[in-house]
């Protein structure tokens, strides 16, 4: 990904990022001469100048015309991601107390099918109906990230103390490179009523994500890897309230998740009995 496109990332326009790695490849020059390099008005790189020196990127020289330096990015930077995330995590509590005042929760009793496509949205459907499970989780975890295991434990462990039973398989991929390793993976044993590991030189398992939650509710997510073992995309299908579907994952989860158990449950594979 080019060094623009990360900065576009961060919340940068097109012409801040522009005008902010021109500078940097400058080290000091004038508001013309940004102008003149990147094809903006020097009104909009005044503009964009100030919001630079606001954000702690870019410093000026008093002179005539005015000279503008950016500061170490080394250093910078750090500073300004730092200080976005404590204003997301300031945005995300208010909105936390907000929004779900407005979710209509009613139109949720239909039976309909949902589905979400890319890493983050799996990821937050999978966090969502954890969460709201209220008598039991059957759970196939066909790969677990490094990055989203911390949140995942979480969720288990919330379920757990809302009396939740929590059937947990989880699979140690071996095709995926960014897989949590066997250490955090067997932490989900804590929080499980059963559990088990299946070894990364068992049979090979798909790519998948399984959640079949209070008898009701399932969730299948299938994850999209490269060779290289990064996963490039996912998505899920989310059946909710389709009285076939868990009509018939009532009578498979259980066959499936105790032929799992017995070949690969051991000791560690039960917690609370």
């Amino acid at each position: 990904m080019s060094t623009e496109k990360l900065l576009l990332r961060l919340g940068f326009t097109e012409a801040e990022a522009r005008v902010y790695i021109e500078l940097l490849r400058k080290g000091t020059a004038t508001a013309g001469e940004l102008a003149k390099a990147t094809r903006h008005s020097r009104t909009q790189v005044y503009e964009i100048l100030e919001k630079l020196q606001h954000r702690g990127l870019v410093e000026s020289h008093p002179a005539r015309p005015a000279r503008f330096r950016a500061l170490d990015p080394v250093v910078a930077l750090p500073a300004l991601t730092s200080q976005k995330r404590r204003e997301l995590e300031v945005i995300e509590k208010a909105l936390l107390r907000l929004l779900p005042e407005l979710w209509n929760t009613r139109s949720a009793e239909e039976a309909r099918i949902f589905i979400g496509r890319g890493i983050e949205k799996v990821y937050v459907k999978v966090l969502e109906m954890l969460g709201q499970a209220e008598e039991s989780i059957y759970s196939f975890m066909g790969w677990i990230s490094a990055e989203e295991s911390h949140r995942l434990l979480q969720a288990f462990r919330s379920a757990e103390e809302r009396g939740v039973e929590v059937f947990l398989v989880v699979h140690q991929n071996p095709a995926f490179r960014e897989s949590a390793d066997r250490e955090t993976l067997l932490r989900f044993a804590e929080h499980a009523t059963k559990f088990c590991l299946v070894p990364s030189t068992s049979l090979p398992l798909p790519p998948l994500k399984l959640l079949y939650v209070d008898g009701m509710e399932v969730c299948i997510a299938f994850g999209d890897f490269l060779e290289t073992g990064t996963l490039r995309d996912a998505i899920s299908v989310h059946y909710h309230r389709i009285p076939a579907v868990y009509a018939v994952a009532r009578r498979i989860a259980p066959l499936y998740f105790n032929e799992v158990y017995s070949r690969f449950g051991g000791d560690e594979g039960d917690n609370r009995g």
